[in-house]
């Protein structure tokens, strides 16, 4: 019987995009895999491995970890299991098999730091993303633009670079009000870790220009960043038009998408984007910058900034939600877009991968960029 390890080690982090990646893509995994009779084996935390009852584990503990495993597989690789498949969910993972022979599938969701880390650093994390790359058997990227990317920043020879699309799946919750919405203001939402990357801070200029909303920024504030956006909102007198509230919980945060006016989302390095295809899946009007993947995954329906000035943000929004006034159908048309990320769709292609990695014959959706 083939057997695949799943690594869910990001379920630890269950409000960061990895973890929901974990989450999402694990349980239909899990599911695709026993409908065709192979075996799943989760790897994560023990705190996390509870939620697998009758599932074979492994837990992702300290001896677990690539650096410690790399030196003593000179002297003891372990026994090579034919019928294994090890899939690294993402290009960050500290676990990969012991036996050197084990083909891997890699997950690679982005190559932020080429935007993020500073010169000195960017050549360090290359040489770590090299690492996993040289050590993968076939390599999975969640948008073509990544793929792309990969492909021209990274040395994958003669090795398939697939692309699989993340899915999109609000939870089933009962909507929570918020205790901090006090009245029914009409408002614009966005959500995320609270980072530079994600360029949130335009946003402020553009509350201020756009005077009837109010803007809800909810995300984990991870580091002085948070903290330099709502000194600059203290600044401007919009303390009570633009809340930073923190992370929210799960019912909050459907309720915010239901209630939203429009969905914001400045970012200028993402992979993919999961929230804003959220945001669609409500039939939400989704404004996005015109960077990396994110026209990629919002496609003509979104609406773009090319600029991030006060003036240039407020056109674009105000544009963008006259048109989206006056078209009836333009909500239906956004979740029918967000409805072709599907999580099960997602399953399958990488069972299929799976698969034909091990050697099952079977025809497969194709996935190849």
């Amino acid at each position: 019987m083939l057997q695949v390890v799943l690594d869910l080690e990001k379920l630890r982090q269950p409000y960061c995009g990895l973890g929901q990646f974990a989450q999402y893509l694990g349980d239909a995994l899990i599911a695709e895999l026993k409908l065709r009779g192979i075996e799943p084996i989760i790897l994560a935390r023990k705190a996390q491995l509870d939620s697998f009852p009758g599932e074979r584990t492994l837990e992702a503990n300290l001896w677990r970890k690539e650096f410690l495993q790399r030196p003593s597989r000179f002297f003891y690789a372990g026994t090579f299991e034919e019928n294994l498949i090890w899939h690294a969910t993402h290009q960050q993972t500290r676990f990969l098999p012991r036996h050197p022979r084990t083909p891997v599938l890699l997950t690679v969701h982005d190559l932020n730091f080429l935007r993020e880390k500073a010169s000195s650093k960017i050549a360090r994390e290359r040489r770590r993303h090299q690492l996993i790359v040289d050590r993968a058997t076939e390599i999975v990227a969640i948008s073509k633009f990544v793929a792309q990317e990969v492909r021209e920043e990274l040395n994958v020879g003669d090795k398939p670079v697939h692309v699989i699309y993340n899915g999109v799946a609000r939870k089933v919750t009962e909507p929570v009000r918020p205790a901090f919405i006090q009245d029914d203001r009409p408002f614009l939402f966005s959500i995320g870790l609270v980072q530079r990357k994600k360029n949130f801070h335009v946003l402020v200029d553009l509350i201020e220009r756009a005077s009837e909303y109010r803007m809800i920024l909810a995300g984990i504030k991870t580091d002085a960043y948070a903290g330099e956006i709502e000194a600059q909102v203290r600044a401007k007198g919009l303390s009570d038009r633009f809340l930073l509230p923190g992370p929210v919980s799960d019912g909050e945060r459907e309720w915010l998408y239901q209630n939203c006016s429009a969905f914001l989302f400045p970012s200028i390095t993402e992979g993919f984007g999961l929230p804003p295809i959220e945001a669609m899946l409500g039939g939400k009007p989704t404004f996005l910058s015109r960077r990396t993947s994110l026209p990629e995954i919002g496609g003509q329906l979104a609406f773009y900034w090319d600029a991030f000035d006060g003036d240039h943000l407020y056109q674009r929004f105000a544009d963008g939600m006259r048109r989206f006034s006056q078209d009836p159908l333009y909500g239906e048309r956004l979740k029918a877009h967000a409805g072709q990320f599907c999580w099960r769709t997602a399953a399958r292609q990488y069972v299929d991968l799976y698969e034909a990695i091990g050697g099952v014959e079977r025809p497969r959706v194709s996935s190849a960029a």
